[in-house]
């Protein structure tokens, strides 16, 4: 009987042994080796640990690996998401990435002016959220959030979601608007926020240098002052499908509420996401008389206070 039970016992702290063992040294303990591991959205516990192995992160039919999991109840807590793993990390290595979702994540530059579409596009091509999803949601939910999605250089991993993606963009921007006192500065001067946002965005498109908006910002300013038409081709370019190179008579006379040059006032919504510059420029346009610019040489703007001068500068 004690021979029975010394063999049992042996075999216990055998079992034990091998256990933590298996747990604590890694495939390769020296190796320097680092593998990018997807664990796609939805995987389960066991097929976590069918990725691994794949992946030669751990070794073959790691009963181990399942083991622990189960006995550290964790088969519901392990994220899904792209990772940097190396057969040099042991279990518990491996499991706190997993349990923290310290997922790879990549920097993307949103450019100023672009529109949600734009938005989409280029998220979707970097498979940070699906395009239909995320135009789904700046488009049908309490309010259209096109000119309140902040242009910045966003870490985020792959998957992230639209609900996500969008919620960052947002609450970059309300942090902005706060430091920047933007609700304030409008009330200031007899704008909301709002009208503000779709200045600034018409500013983002007309303007391509920097130095500039705040002047383009005074035309747009004193024409609202005078009643006058905005006549920003920029907003015609919004209304298309496709922008133009150049536009035409035609275009003009688009029946459209974002139609600057039919109908008087700030269209309806922004044309596109303005970066910061374009939104001071709106806050604070410079005290000029100008009404009227036309593109010039090398991009720039000539500016004008009158017909008369304006027709001069076209030619």
């Amino acid at each position: 009987f004690i021979g029975k039970l010394f063999f049992i016992f042996s075999l216990i702290f055998l079992i034990a042994i091998l256990f933590i063992t298996a747990i604590y040294f890694p495939l390769e303990e020296n190796s320097a080796t680092q593998k990018v591991v997807n664990i796609p959205s939805g995987t389960n516990a066991k097929e976590i640990v069918d990725v691994l192995e794949k992946n030669e992160i751990i070794r073959k039919n790691n009963y181990t690996f399942r083991i622990l999991i189960k006995l550290l109840k964790l088969e519901d807590q392990l994220k899904y998401g792209e990772y940097n793993f190396s057969p040099s990390m042991n279990m518990f290595q491996i499991l706190d990435k997993l349990l923290k979702g310290e997922v790879i994540v990549y920097k993307i530059t949103i450019p100023e002016g672009y529109t949600y579409t734009q938005i989409a596009e280029l998220l979707d091509k970097k498979e940070i959220v699906e395009k239909e999803s995320f135009l789904k949601l700046v488009n049908d939910g309490e309010k259209f959030w096109e000119g309140y999605l902040f242009p910045d250089t966003y870490e985020v991993p792959k998957e992230y979601g639209a609900e996500k993606m969008v919620k960052a963009m947002l609450s970059n921007f309300n942090q902005i608007a706060i430091e920047n006192k933007f609700t304030e500065k409008a009330e200031e001067i007899g704008f909301s926020l709002d009208e503000i946002i779709i200045l600034a965005s018409i500013i983002e498109k007309e303007a391509k240098f920097s130095e500039e908006k705040n002047k383009v910002s005074s035309v747009f300013h004193n024409r609202l002052k005078k009643g006058m038409k905005l006549q920003s081709c920029a907003t015609i370019q919004y209304i298309l499908e496709k922008p133009k190179e150049r536009l035409d008579e035609n275009d003009l006379k688009i029946d459209s509420p974002y139609n600057t040059y039919f109908y008087k006032g700030l269209p309806p919504g922004p044309i596109c996401n303005p970066g910061l510059d374009s939104i001071i420029a709106a806050l604070e346009p410079e005290e000029e008389d100008y009404l009227y610019f036309v593109l010039g040489e090398n991009g720039r703007h000539i500016f004008s206070k009158t017909y008369q001068e304006h027709l001069k500068n076209k030619k």
